[in-house]
């Protein structure tokens, strides 16, 4: 076959480049290939669908790690659409998600210390090292319940606090 035979479809050098957000979800989202305690969802915001489909299939050719790939049916803003990930929940995770934005590097321009992600329902991002994410993500089954159950504690006392301080407020006529 000659060279001008031939048809090169794959992604080059900042082919999603201004696409992709520098921001990730983890266990925001159920995932289907499991139980939440077995596996780790994680989401890219991306702007339009052909650039997401193109993520999706990069993802899922990509990374053997990677359980499923996929866009979301709908737009979530003008113009957005969510890439779902999904990947086993297990110790060393990180090594592997590490690669994967190392890699998004090439395809995005985002560098590898410019992401950020938040977990589960946190309202805070935080830069993706491997410390914040070992100390926030779960690495096994027992520990995503044992996060989970805590997390839920925090933020019912937490609303419970505030609610209390909204209560003193409107009692002292600050409100």
């Amino acid at each position: 076959m000659n060279k001008l035979d031939r048809i090169d479809e794959g992604l080059q050098m900042n082919d999603l480049k201004y696409l992709v957000a520098d921001t990730i979800h983890i266990d925001e989202f159920n995932s289907k290939m499991g139980e939440a305690k077995d596996v780790v969802t994680f989401s890219f915001k991306v702007k339009d669908l052909m650039p997401a489909s193109d993520l999706v299939s990069f993802l899922e050719n990509g990374y053997d790690f990677v359980l499923d790939a996929d866009v979301s049916t709908g737009e979530i803003a003008d113009n957005q659409r969510l890439v779902f990930v999904e990947v086993q929940r297990k110790p060393g995770i990180y090594n592997k998600i590490n690669e994967m934005l190392d890699d998004l590097n090439h395809l995005t321009g985002i560098s590898r210390n410019d992401w950020k992600f938040r977990w589960y329902k946190s309202e805070d991002y935080v830069p993706m090292t491997e410390e914040n994410f070992t100390k926030s993500v779960p690495q096994n089954p027992a520990q995503y319940e044992d996060s989970i159950k805590s997390f839920n504690r925090m933020k019912s006392d937490t609303q419970k606090l505030n609610s209390e301080v909204e209560a003193i407020k409107k009692l002292s006529g600050i409100i």
